[in-house]
């Protein structure tokens, strides 16, 4: 058993969509070009427009944490992350099923 993927979740309420959708794509620039990025995706919950996710996935847990910490991260993507709900935003792996498998990782606490 190996350690899972990670995943964050940005949770946000905002009436802007056009602002805010471009601010997403310019932090989403900003991580995709870090090491361990895998995918990122801006939602929008059709029963609240005003409810929108940013998910992002990572390798692991240190390459998100170390994407976050750079210098560029602390310009594009922090000030976009200011108006995100202060809830738990980072996630990783435990189980994970797809059309062929179901797999379980080790977690990165024990």
């Amino acid at each position: 058993m190996t350690f899972g993927p990670f995943t964050s979740l940005w949770v946000f309420d905002n009436q802007d969509l056009a602002k805010w959708l471009s601010d997403a794509q310019i932090a989403i620039e900003t991580l995709q070009t870090k090491p361990g990025f895998v995918e990122a995706s801006a939602m929008r919950s059709p029963d609240e427009p005003g409810r929108l996710i940013v998910t992002t996935k990572w390798t692991d847990v240190g390459s998100y944490r170390r994407a976050l910490s750079s210098t560029e991260s602390k310009m594009t993507v922090w000030p976009f992350l200011a108006d995100m709900h202060d809830e738990p935003s980072a996630f990783e792996v435990l189980l994970s099923a797809s059309e062929l498998k179901l797999e379980h990782y080790k977690t990165s606490l024990n």
